[in-house]
């Protein structure tokens, strides 16, 4: 995979023609911004893309599921103290 600066694009932005799979990074303060998917390969990694999105939402979802069972549960307990 190729990098790309955000500068680099910016000045000529017909290297977008050129990239197929690419990353995009900020070089000035070392941070990677994205990446570019050609549309040519959109259909193919799309489906890959949406695997990923749903598994990072379940994900998300058991953490707050924990968050929530944890304070129904110091509810619980601070009203038996009572």
């Amino acid at each position: 995979m190729v990098e790309y600066g955000i500068t680099a694009l910016q000045t000529q932005p017909s290297l977008f023609k050129q990239m197929t799979i690419s990353k995009i990074v900020d070089k000035r303060k070392h941070k990677d911004l994205g990446y570019f998917i050609s549309s040519k390969y959109e259909d193919i990694i799309s489906s890959v893309i949406e695997e990923i999105e749903k598994k990072e939402r379940i994900e998300k979802l058991k953490i707050l599921k924990q968050h929530q069972d944890l304070e129904f549960l110091e509810v619980g307990i601070d009203d038996g103290l009572k």
